[in-house]
């Protein structure tokens, strides 16, 4: 990552919302990482309880897009998810889908999916 005197973050090509579950955090950032070709230090890294599955406040990605950040990470996860309690993990990725949909027509580039289980984390570009 490369900050100018004035702050300003340059370089940042990526985004990746997630879940703040720590049992997925480290797992989905690697493999966001692998899957894209980012340093970690180029993309910013968000998380909200419930995760990207959720229509959650829309300040981080606005920034990133603003930014110059052309590839997206959507990260939701199964095995009982604190921020979507009772929902099952069919219903949690169903919900995932629906807003990667939304997301993917408001900011251009490339969209990853990203669903982790205590199996491991699967990622695809949509």
């Amino acid at each position: 990552m490369v900050v100018s005197l004035c702050g300003v973050v340059k370089n940042m090509r990526g985004y990746v919302r997630r879940c703040m579950d720590r049992r997925f955090g480290q797992a989905t950032r690697k493999a966001f990482e692998e899957k894209t070709g980012l340093a970690p230090t180029d993309y910013w890294d968000e998380s909200y309880p419930g995760g990207a599955a959720l229509d959650t406040d829309q300040t981080g990605i606005e920034y990133a897009a603003s930014h110059g950040a052309t590839m997206f990470g959507y990260q939701a996860h199964g095995d009982h998810c604190g921020g979507q309690p009772d929902v099952s993990d069919a219903d949690i990725q169903a919900r995932l889908d629906v807003q990667i949909a939304q997301l993917s027509k408001k900011y251009p580039g490339r969209h990853f999916r990203i669903f982790a289980t205590e199996a491991g984390v699967e990622i695809k570009e949509v």
